[in-house]
């Protein structure tokens, strides 16, 4: 695998230099438009990990920011109300996986002193890893992301989420992606163990990539051994004070974890959509939350049939085998997890994105890209269904993020133009080595000596 990134570093190094010195622009950008709030608090306490270990699980982020600037230097810094979640959030202790915490960690101990120039350094960190999943994922795509055009759809595409989410967001995906990508290539290259374990890190970074396993799994299931073993980086802490009930809560959808729904496409909307101005909440029924489900239910139905297996796939083989037949339908059917959570954030509809490379037909992968937009285009319109509600509270609570108000427009539409113009010159550059590919393999094809 390493030789394999060196190998893509040095064919893409014009690129690379490229999308790096554009997401350099990007990360002061950023900084002064919005309030990175995941980052700053992944700092606070990445810092209050060498001070109370793994017990830091038990804290909230009000109680911990109280505790870290009555220590007083720096640490006044975290008491500012931008390194805590929202006021409709209160209460909830820390929720991310331990190898995530354990991320942040080293990088607030490798470049100590809060606030300053620390949050900046987080994000280059991001920004790097983020680089790195743009080489791994030439590797997984080789040829394909010079001639197959969803290849470079998704390239394009994630190009730009992760620029989001490293350079403007702080957030964790870029390294659930390097790690997800990274057992995608051991895998590739036939290192069972080593993929399963290092996949294992990335659902222990944060939990979505474990989708993979069920695939890999039967692939090859004695390598799973490698990912249960892999889970002691989270069962150990748990020892010395480590706590997943936040993410517990968080994954069964339960309203201890918040009351408030973000996701438009969300069923619940449809019998239980909070009354945010009665006090206590009270829920009420909304008929019109129904679309967005129903649509998509309407389009999975007119799209699923290249997906599922004919009769003769299926004759003479094992249930192993069987099972490994439904993989396009498995990996078709995964966006549709993104309706079963009262909490999807929009950047939450690209974590499915990844899994397009496990397609082995151009066809299917196509179609998965297609059924990535549908999802986009339903999520959006979920907001307009339900517009009365996300106005009272999800919405503005959003936009508060953005410190400049109307005027991040401005620098969003900087950091939007910037990355248009990389994808651009990327592209060109692309085009230009397969125009030139393809005229020596017709010289080749008549026979001409290609010097």
């Amino acid at each position: 695998m390493l030789s394999a990134i060196s190998l893509h570093i040095y064919r893409y190094r014009k690129y690379l230099v490229l999308s790096l010195v554009m997401s350099l622009i990007a990360i002061p950008i950023a900084n002064v438009l919005v309030i990175q709030r995941d980052r700053n608090r992944n700092e606070m306490y990445g810092e209050a990990f060498w001070i109370y270990g793994f017990g830091v699980y038990q804290m909230n982020d009000t109680d911990l920011a109280a505790a870290m600037a009555a220590r007083g230097g720096d640490f006044v810094v975290f008491n500012d109300g931008q390194h805590v979640l929202p006021d409709y959030l209160g209460g909830i202790a820390y929720e991310y996986p331990v190898f995530g915490l354990i991320f942040f960690a080293i990088a607030t101990w490798l470049f100590p002193g809060a606030g300053g120039l620390q949050p900046l350094w987080l994000n280059f960190l991001l920004v790097l890893v983020f680089n790195l999943n743009l080489v791994l994922l030439s590797i997984l795509l080789k040829e394909k992301l010079h001639t197959k055009r969803w290849a470079r759809l998704f390239f394009a595409g994630y190009f730009v989420y992760g620029l989001l989410m490293s350079a403007g967001g702080g957030k964790l995906e870029p390294l659930v992606d390097c790690l997800l990508l990274m057992s995608f290539v051991l895998w590739q290259e036939k290192q069972y163990g080593k993929g399963m374990f290092t996949l294992g890190l990335s659902v222990q970074t944060k939990i979505y990539s474990v989708v993979a396993f069920p695939l890999l799994f039967l692939m090859n299931p004695i390598s799973s051994v490698w990912f249960i073993g892999s889970m002691f980086v989270s069962v150990i802490p748990s020892f010395f004070g480590a706590s997943f009930q936040s993410l517990i809560s968080h994954f069964l959808n339960t309203a201890s974890y918040s009351v408030y729904i973000v996701n438009p496409m969300f069923p619940g909307l449809i019998w239980g959509t909070p009354n945010l101005a009665a006090d206590p909440i009270t829920y009420y029924w909304w008929p019109p939350a129904a679309i967005p489900i129903v649509l998509y239910a309407f389009f999975m139905l007119k799209t699923i049939r290249p997906y599922l297996p004919s009769k003769q796939d299926l004759e003479a083989k094992s249930i192993r085998l069987k099972l490994l037949e439904l993989k396009p339908l498995y990996l078709y059917l995964l966006p549709g997890i993104l309706f079963a959570f009262r909490w999807i954030m929009p950047w939450y509809l690209y974590w499915m994105a990844a899994m397009v490379v496990l397609f082995d037909k151009d066809e299917h992968a196509s179609g998965y890209m297609k059924e990535l937009a549908v999802v986009g285009f339903i999520y959006l319109l979920g907001l307009f269904c339900n517009w009365d509600y996300f106005t009272t509270g999800p919405l503005p609570d959003f936009t508060e993020h953005f410190k400049l108000g109307g005027d991040a427009i401005i620098g969003l539409a900087i950091t939007l133009v910037l990355a248009v113009f990389v994808y651009l010159a990327w592209k060109w550059e692309f085009e230009r080595i397969e125009k030139k590919n393809e005229i020596i393999r017709q010289a080749e094809a008549r026979g001409e000596l290609i010097i």
